[in-house]
């Protein structure tokens, strides 16, 4: 009988671009599609994908993709990948409007998207799929029973168990249970809070911290989070409600996110609480509340923009208290810390978790972790979603259950699973590292030797040599132009320019004319770069210019 493979494509070793692809004989299904925010030592990337190479030309087995929920860590890469992979894509009704909201008009009239309710049974070749409702930090969110040849796998999707949910909707424990009753081959769980002892805290647990930040702020309220949070933005809008405060949206994501979920009724709001951002001012600050994105810092976002002063028409002002309601991604928080402190510096009163509990997680911790263990007590576990360290305390806690460690795979991405009625194998690693996307530029043209070219540049400078030279004689014609940038203040570096021009006009005869002219370039390049060495103990990086003459 074939194996179930199973390869996770993205977010296991990280915490971000979730994707994971089950294979049974010349099928395939897809699991989220997500992207993750770069790392500090990533200047001038946006955003990274999966790297999903492992699926070109199985183009004709992929059954179709399934959606969990429509945050961006699950779906921020399908515009790139259904450029490449025409399927349909299976998401409940919010998670529809959310990713309609992220593809091109020609990617919306190509792309099936189709509806997904939990409850519903979806089948995909050989694959049965049963969505579940979970409770998450946003609605609509579904764990999947994936129901296979070889038996039933449960992906629990990004859940917690939340007993008083601001939509009043649990997860669906009596679903789990039914899983149990048919008995589980596999688990994947997500792992973010694996280190968390305890539960979390449940989403209405907001309502009153957001009441107390609101009660004492005497300016404007200037709240950041994710576009995608709409439960978030549900409560914040209510509380600003109850003060009489009105709600601006800055933020070109987060203005068509509001617009898409209230048209589908995810946002209760009424016309009259709205204000543009060009009516703030006529509004005394007391009265004004501000939503943005940007509560990771990211440089281009509207916090982001907002902490250096560069917002086209939005300052921050001493009265303002900015809330930061999320959690610092792992990686972020250099980046959040830099964004909090420039923003106290202009005088506001920054209040963000752990500080004051103005955001809660939307992910399991441990005791509930436990729980979906017991509840459905499968065969074999693999925690999902976390860094390494993450799924290690996962699957502790999973041995803690009592499913036997030989039964447990703890496997960053890449690495293929192999799974039988009766056995798991862990499989050889194919390419799973990251994609950066940068602008219009993906994949191979910024690859990690453009960031580290980057580095390298942000910590040295660079250094411009350009000259003629008669190659017969070995002489340099006229004055070699030397410039350079980054290396040190514009006085120091017109006298070291300056003296840097023998050195090159030395280098040049120095090949009495013998040398091929990239030949000359290399020479001139490390006696220069040796030159800037000796006087400042710096090397910039060097772009050599040689044309010959004659």
């Amino acid at each position: 009988m074939e194996k179930l493979q199973v390869v996770p494509l993205g977010g296991l070793g990280e915490v971000g671009k979730n994707m994971m692809a089950l294979e049974y004989g010349r099928n395939v299904l897809i699991v989220d599609v997500g992207m993750m925010f770069p790392e500090s030592d990533m200047p001038g990337v946006d955003y990274i994908i999966p790297d999903y190479r492992y699926l070109k030309g199985k183009e004709d087995r992929i059954r179709g993709v399934v959606i969990t929920h429509g945050h961006e860590d699950h779906i921020g890469a399908l515009p790139h990948f259904l450029q490449e992979f025409n399927m349909p894509v299976y998401a409940t009704k919010l998670t529809r409007g959310l990713i309609e909201v992220k593809l091109n008009r020609d990617l919306q009239k190509r792309v099936k998207l189709q509806p997904m309710e939990p409850g519903d049974t979806v089948r995909l070749g050989p694959f049965t799929v049963e969505p579940y409702h979970v409770c998450h930090s946003i609605p609509d969110a579904v764990g999947l029973g994936i129901d296979t040849p070889l038996g039933l796998v449960v992906h629990s999707g990004d859940y917690k168990m939340d007993h008083t949910p601001v939509d009043g909707r649990p997860s669906d424990i009596a679903k789990l249970a039914e899983f149990n009753q048919r008995g589980v081959l596999a688990l994947f769980a997500d792992s973010t809070n694996a280190d968390q002892p305890g539960t979390t805290p449940s989403e209405s647990s907001l309502n009153a911290a957001l009441a107390d930040v609101f009660h004492q702020a005497k300016g404007r309220v200037i709240v950041a989070t994710f576009a995608s949070l709409i439960s978030r933005i549900q409560q914040v809008m209510d509380v600003a409600r109850s003060f009489g405060r009105k709600v601006a949206i800055a933020g070109t994501t987060m203005v068509k996110n509001v617009k898409m979920a209230r048209r589908l009724g995810y946002l209760n709001v009424p016309d009259d609480l709205i204000l543009s951002l060009q009516d703030i001012n006529r509004l005394p600050p007391h009265q004004v509340t501000i939503m943005a994105t940007g509560a990771q810092g990211e440089p281009r976002s509207i916090m982001g923009r907002l902490a250096i002063g560069r917002h086209p028409s939005l300052r921050v002002v001493p009265g303002d208290t900015v809330v930061l309601s999320s959690h610092t991604i792992p990686g972020n928080e250099e980046v959040v810390h830099r964004v909090i402190n420039r923003l106290f510096q202009k005088g506001a009163n920054v209040v963000y978790h752990p500080i004051a509990p103005v955001h809660v997680s939307g992910h399991a911790s441990q005791e509930e972790q436990k729980m979906l263990l017991n509840i459905l007590r499968p065969k074999f576990f693999v925690p999902i979603h976390g860094e390494l360290r993450h799924l290690k305390q996962h699957a502790l806690l999973a041995q803690e259950t009592g499913i036997p460690r030989q039964n447990i795979a703890v496997v960053e991405n890449g690495h293929i699973l192999r799974f039988s009625s009766d056995s798991l194998e862990v499989g050889e690693r194919i390419p799973g590292g990251y994609v950066f996307v940068d602008g219009a530029l993906v994949g191979d043209a910024v690859s990690p030797q453009v960031i580290l070219d980057r580095e390298s540049l942000a910590v040295a400078g660079v250094c411009s040599v350009v000259f003629s030279y008669n190659r017969r004689q070995g002489a340099v014609i006229g004055e070699p132009r030397v410039t350079a940038r980054g290396l040190a203040t514009a006085e120091v570096l017109d006298d070291l320019t300056e003296r840097a021009q023998p050195v090159v006009r030395n280098t040049v005869q120095a090949t009495r004319g013998s040398a091929a002219p990239d030949e000359v370039e290399r020479a001139v390049e490390r006696a220069v770069s040796n030159f800037f060495y000796e006087q400042v103990q710096s090397r910039p990086e060097m772009i050599v210019v040689a044309v010959p003459l004659g």
